[in-house]
């Protein structure tokens, strides 16, 4: 990711490379950086700078797929090896392009995975506040009640359950999770959720404050 120093024109260009959307730009520009576009200013931006992404052949993301597949991630779909591509290698491309390639390089997996017989895969968690989950629940938002909530990935114990107007605010989640830091005076060493932008202050508070 760019530095502290990153200029604007980088940070449209680091962005608009992990594929993200205008407005998820935005979000990120507001709550990561403190600048505040305009969705119309960011595509102007992107339009200006007229970014273009390299090409990749199907060989370089087979390889890197494989190399993965060799480090442990298995048993997923080809949207989170696409995340897991884009993010942590490199490797922008599409989501089509991601599941061509799985199926080409295991289509038997695929074929179970379309049919919902894969082999349920195990858990593990090394002991108490090692791993935390984290998540919201959304059928109450219709009548203004949003909630989010944190439980040990080991004991099973709620840590936090929540009610709010919203769970969809990056704010209010980081708010939860410092409560949380606050009154048990413990970090844990993994948060685990999904790639929702709410979770963006949350991550990057942790990052700051360290594993336990």
């Amino acid at each position: 990711m760019p530095g502290d120093i990153a200029n604007t024109q980088e940070l449209v260009r680091y962005y608009h490379d992990l594929r993200y959307t205008t407005k998820e730009k935005r979000g990120f520009f507001m709550l990561v950086h403190n600048m505040y576009f305009s969705i119309s200013t960011i595509k102007r931006m992107k339009r200006r700078l007229n970014p273009r992404r390299r090409k990749i052949s199907l060989q370089t993301v087979n390889n890197c797929i494989l190399e993965l597949r060799c480090q442990g991630i298995v048993n997923i779909g080809y949207r989170a090896m696409w995340r897991q591509l884009n993010i942590f290698r490199g490797i922008h491309v599409s989501q089509e392009v991601v599941r061509i390639c799985m199926r080409e390089i295991d289509r038997e997996e695929v074929a179970l995975r379309s049919q919902r017989r894969l082999i349920k895969r195990q858990y593990f968690c090394l002991g108490p506040n090692y791993l935390i989950h984290v998540d919201g629940y959304d059928k109450l938002k219709p009548y203004g009640i949003a909630i989010h909530g944190g439980i040990d990935g080991f004991s099973r114990k709620v840590l936090w359950l929540k009610a709010g107007p919203s769970n969809n605010d990056p704010r209010y989640i980081a708010n939860f999770y410092i409560n949380f830091i606050k009154e048990n005076c413990r970090i844990p060493a993994i948060i685990r959720s999904d790639a929702g932008t709410e979770n963006v202050i949350r991550f990057s508070d942790c990052s700051t404050t360290g594993p336990r």
